[in-house]
């Protein structure tokens, strides 16, 4: 019997040992092992709506100990801190910092990345960022007050990347859903970004629709605009403008955690991916295997695997039936990325989709309906769907009868 220890519940992560648990699991032919340090699962693509406070909690959240008892893979609540590769151990840290040490015949490391400061002076003390859930509450604590208090407010998001679109719309759309409730404050939201264009990874023609529809909803959008240095209260860029704001928010670039960058030895690039070959192993270690925004990935024509959600869920599908062949002792398959397009939700209900190679480009409520269908295909891989359609109605009822927004606005 072979022990898989998977780091990392992020979506990748936990879809591996989900559909490893189901085939391995039950049998007692193999021991699963999920190590995370955090309690519940938070879809990565939706933190902005935790941020905004319009993330359902009690619905779309998963409790990684419920989780794995119902799916048969064990789930340990500790961080990585190390790795031998020579003794196949890692060493553990939990919350209370006691360390302990974990063995495995196949490690998967899925931790995914995290948001790209680039160094620039400042950014780290004076802005929030949405790497995790926990950021993504601590900033709804902070945005919840500007919500609620009377006047206009100012936040400054840099990065017009999917995170930080999305983030600037959904709070948009809180606020305009405020003013109808008769409440006073008003959000005044600049959206920043270096490059010429919102969206600069996707179409030219989807980010014009995307940019005239934030407008539309009374963002300010500034692109060509770098950030120079963040200080309290203020952003400087380099042309020695002064962007001031209530809140500052970072959303640019990414890179992965710099402990990965000292796990014994293995292969590294600038951004602290680990090197895999085509088959997801690393570079040095047939033993281990990296999915998500963690690796650096080569494909047929010498690109990378992007550091997509859906990318990522390729991945761990394709890595759970190469252990089939693996334990058997069959030769494992090549990863081959297949690029689905790129949906981005502009507020709760309007969304723009760029489908087959950017050929079509779609908006409106449908887009937004297809966007929240790829969400459902993930909790589908996680409890099937049964459960998944009992948390849509249940969902439905609670949007007719809650208010949009979360916070107190009595």
């Amino acid at each position: 019997m072979s022990k898989i220890v998977v780091v990392g519940g992020g979506a990748a992560g936990l879809e591996l040992v989900t559909r490893l648990g189901r085939s391995f699991g039950r049998r007692d032919t193999h021991e699963i092992i999920l190590v995370e340090p955090s309690t519940h699962h938070y879809w990565k693509p939706r933190l902005h709506e935790i941020a905004a406070g319009t993330f359902d909690t009690e619905l779309d959240a998963v409790s990684y100990l419920q989780h794995a008892r119902c799916n048969d893979y064990q789930y340990v609540q500790a961080a990585m801190s190390s790795l031998d590769r020579t003794t196949k151990t890692l060493q553990l840290r939990n919350e209370n910092g006691a360390e302990s040490s974990l063995d495995y015949d196949y490690l998967v490391i899925a931790v995914g990345a995290v948001s790209n400061d680039f160094k620039t002076p400042g950014v780290s003390e004076h802005c929030l960022f949405l790497d995790s859930s926990l950021q993504a509450q601590l900033a709804w604590e902070q945005i919840n007050p500007l919500l609620r208090a009377e006047g206009k407010h100012h936040l400054s998001i840099v990065g017009a990347g999917a995170t930080g679109v999305e983030l600037a719309a959904e709070l948009a759309k809180v606020s305009a859903k405020l003013q109808c409730y008769r409440h006073g404050s008003e959000l005044a939201i600049t959206l920043i970004e270096a490059s010429d264009r919102v969206l600069p990874a996707g179409p030219e023609c989807m980010s014009e629709k995307v940019q005239k529809a934030l407008e539309k909803q009374g963002i300010t959008v500034r692109t060509n605009t770098r950030v120079q240095r963040a200080e309290a209260g203020k952003l400087v860029t380099a042309e020695g403008e002064i962007i001031v704001a209530d809140l500052q928010m970072w959303a640019a670039g990414i890179k992965c955690a710099e402990w990965l960058t000292q796990l014994d030895g293995l292969e590294t690039n600038r951004l602290n991916q680990l090197k895999v070959d085509a088959n997801l192993q690393s570079t040095l270690d047939d033993a281990i295997f990296v999915l998500g925004d963690s690796a650096e990935c080569p494909q047929p024509d010498g690109s990378f695997v992007p550091p997509l959600a859906q990318a990522a869920n390729q991945a761990a599908g394709h890595l759970a039936r190469q252990f089939k062949r693996l334990l058997k002792g069959k030769a494992l398959k090549p990863f081959i990325y297949n690029d689905g397009g790129m949906v981005i939700a502009v507020g709760h209900d309007y969304a723009v989709g760029s489908l087959m190679n950017n050929k079509l480009i779609l908006r409106g409520r449908f887009v937004r309906n297809l966007y929240d269908t790829i969400f459902r295909l993930h909790q589908q891989i996680l409890f099937g769907w049964g459960r998944v359609t009992a948390l849509v109605l249940l969902k439905r009822i609670k949007c007719a009868l809650n208010p949009y927004y979360k916070g107190n606005i009595s």
